[in-house]
């Protein structure tokens, strides 16, 4: 059993509210929900019945929780005798993703009050850098951007999201009708009709820069890179200003400047990845800051 997963049960009989206990645990409703149907699919039991929207802790439920609360007991009982402290752990972290950045600067402020003593070192960087230092063993995880997924036999690998890339103009663009705001679902445009524009891209070294060379290379785009820009805000501001175009991964692109978006008839990704040691032992609350993080992430604009 894992007893990450027998905590969830525990705060749901405690709470007897799937909203009330994903709060708690730091994770979306629907997680939760999705985690309890499949456990009680999986014993053939019903721990918990739904009576006016409200959850009635079962006879069979009772005995799984207690059992569960005994194991988490136990779990305590035997940290405290290794003298595994708890509550000093540090997280290193490390995050490639300006997008990301700025989740974690959303989310931690809510997130500390609840660890008071659980600290946090976080390193901005290259996806390069920080995966050479991940193997060094000066970050416990990497948050990274890259042109493919990764297989490697030494880390776990967490597909975070799969990020379409789509080539951003301003309304005041001349062939601004191929494309729209839909940034869900844009037109596809044929990439002939941007030929011969200005650019301004992420840096070369970055995922972001080598899909956009490969767009252009397979469209046979004259493509005039004129800048290179690590800010994804301030790029976007040069194209709403009408300087040049850019190619940029959907769910990175602001909502509120009012800017144009189109697909190649092709799609090209990007994907954010999390990176771990396999076997690494993680505490309890970096697990929950991890998912908290995530889970804010992939949920931002619903």
């Amino acid at each position: 059993m894992d007893l990450r997963q027998l905590n969830y049960i525990t705060v749901i009989a405690e709470e007897l509210n799937l909203t009330r206990a994903a709060e708690r645990l730091f994770v979306s409703q629907s997680t939760l929900s999705l985690y309890l149907s499949r456990l009680e699919k999986e014993l053939g039991i019903r721990l918990f019945s739904r009576k006016n929207n409200r959850l009635v802790i079962t006879a069979k439920g009772e005995l799984y929780v207690e059992t569960a609360r005994k194991m988490l007991d136990m779990q305590k009982e035997l940290y405290e005798q290794l003298h595994i402290n708890q509550h000093e752990m540090t997280l290193n972290l490390g995050i490639s993703s300006l997008f990301m950045l700025k989740i974690f600067a959303e989310v931690f402020p809510r997130f500390k009050p609840l660890a008071p003593h659980f600290n946090v070192n976080v390193t901005e960087g290259r996806a390069t850098a920080l995966l050479r230092r991940l193997s060094e063993g000066s970050l416990d995880v990497a948050i990274v951007g890259r042109d493919k997924i990764i297989q490697d036999e030494n880390y776990q690998i967490q597909v975070l999201r799969r990020e379409e890339m789509f080539l951003v103009l301003p309304p005041s663009h001349p062939h601004a009708y191929a494309a729209s705001s839909d940034y869900s679902d844009p037109p596809t445009a044929d990439m002939s009709l941007f030929c011969n524009e200005n650019f301004t891209l992420s840096p070369h070294d970055t995922c972001d820069y080598q899909i956009a060379q490969r767009l252009f290379h397979d469209h046979h785009m004259n493509a005039n890179v004129i800048c290179e820009l690590n800010n994804t805000l301030s790029l976007c501001q040069m194209v709403m200003d009408g300087l040049c175009l850019s190619v940029i991964p959907a769910y990175c692109i602001p909502r509120n400047m009012g800017l144009l978006v189109c697909r190649p008839p092709q799609p090209y990704y990007r994907y954010l990845l999390c990176f771990q040691h396999k076997g690494q032992k993680m505490s309890k609350e970096g697990i929950a800051l991890l998912g908290m993080l995530i889970d804010t992430y992939n949920h931002y604009y619903e």
